[in-house]
């Protein structure tokens, strides 16, 4: 080998030895390129281009190894919610006691549902609106979905607004599909509101009080007497026993016109006057065991109060009956009227109604 060989040789080696390129330390061979192959950098702009920068000691994430690992970190935050949202919606149902709280758990629950979904609803489409303009001001309205789509590819970021709709969406669905207690008689029953008395009712009631107003004062005991349709008792062996039924009985609003007590002086039975034929006549009665707890207690003091001397509707009994005033009304269930006495069939209580006034 001549010197002018060995110089060439030792050059080259030289060459190889040294990285090609200073900011990435490869030794890869650049050719015709103005940049290094590898990480891209150009040392005329003394930056890397057309390639990201290469970062010492970077590692590759790890493969995922089961599909659970599959679903993102945000999607494991929405389902969770979900089931949770689910989750209380089952606690509403079994947690409360009788049907007003259970109305009231359902107005709330799907009230705040309905506000957390209207809320991310609202933030998705002023986002979509910042980013595009082909979305206006009905397309809340006229596309839903579409609007999300400016938010959904920035996930991660910004899921808290899926979060809140979805959720809020779960908690509407779950008051009414699983708690579903939205019944407003008896929200009404425990804040004290109670039903107004059919029309009907009341317009016969108002025709019986100008009709006394217009006869006077009338005896006890000619009242009694005078009773058209025939007694109670009589009555009775020509009412049918009641049947088994599959469906839920009429329904009737009824005036409490008197009651009967018994030697300690507790309620036994109320009589009971209703509208028939546009005109108010006696209906039948109600015994003590049929009548809640609660609704006998508050007779027990009210209608003492309510006491006068004549029946405001004609009616003939057995033993002493305290006649009343026409304040109370209720809401019975009956089969219908029989027609040999013109009474309800075997009323039962179902509610009590707001009391009226004819004074």
């Amino acid at each position: 080998m001549n010197p002018q060989q060995h110089q060439l040789l030792e050059e080259s080696q030289a060459t190889h030895s040294q990285p090609t390129c200073s900011e990435c330390g490869t030794h890869e061979p650049w050719g015709l390129s103005s940049w290094c192959p590898k990480c891209g950098y150009y040392p005329a702009l003394g930056k890397c281009v057309g390639q990201p920068d290469l970062q010492a000691g970077t590692e590759q994430k790890p493969q995922p190894q089961t599909i659970w690992e599959l679903i993102p970190e945000w999607a494991w935050v929405l389902g969770l919610g979900v089931i949770g949202s689910i989750g209380l919606s089952i606690a509403g149902r079994f947690l409360t006691q009788n049907p007003a709280e259970l109305c009231l758990w359902t107005l709330t629950q799907a009230s705040a549902g309905a506000l957390m979904f209207l809320i991310g609803q609202f933030i998705a489409y002023l986002y979509a609106v910042s980013k595009s303009a082909e979305f206006g001001i009905l397309s809340i309205v006229l596309n839903p979905f579409k609007i999300w789509r400016p938010t959904i590819s920035r996930f991660p970021e910004g899921a808290w607004k899926l979060d809140m709709a979805v959720w809020g969406l779960t908690l509407t669905v779950g008051a009414f599909a699983i708690v579903g207690g939205f019944e407003f008689d008896s929200l009404f029953d425990d804040w004290g509101v109670r039903k107004t008395a059919n029309v009907n009712l009341v317009s016969t009631i108002v025709d019986q009080a100008k009709q006394h107003e217009g006869d006077g004062a009338e005896n006890l005991e000619d009242a009694l007497n005078d009773f058209a349709g025939g007694t109670e008792e009589a009555g009775k062996e020509m009412i049918p026993e009641e049947e088994g039924t599959t469906g839920q009985l009429p329904e009737f609003d009824c005036l409490l016109v008197g009651y009967t007590t018994l030697p300690d002086g507790r309620i036994d039975t109320v009589l009971l006057a209703s509208s028939f034929n546009k005109k108010l006549t006696y209906a039948g009665k109600l015994n003590a065991t049929d009548i809640p707890a609660d609704v006998l207690e508050e007779w027990q003091q009210r209608l003492p109060k309510l006491e006068q001397f004549a029946p405001f509707v004609k009616v003939k009994t057995k033993g002493p009956t305290t006649w009343i005033k026409p304040k109370i009304t209720v809401n019975v269930a009956s089969k219908g009227w029989a027609e040999t006495n013109q009474q309800l069939i075997k009323p039962q209580f179902v509610s009590l109604l707001q009391e009226i006034s004819v004074d």
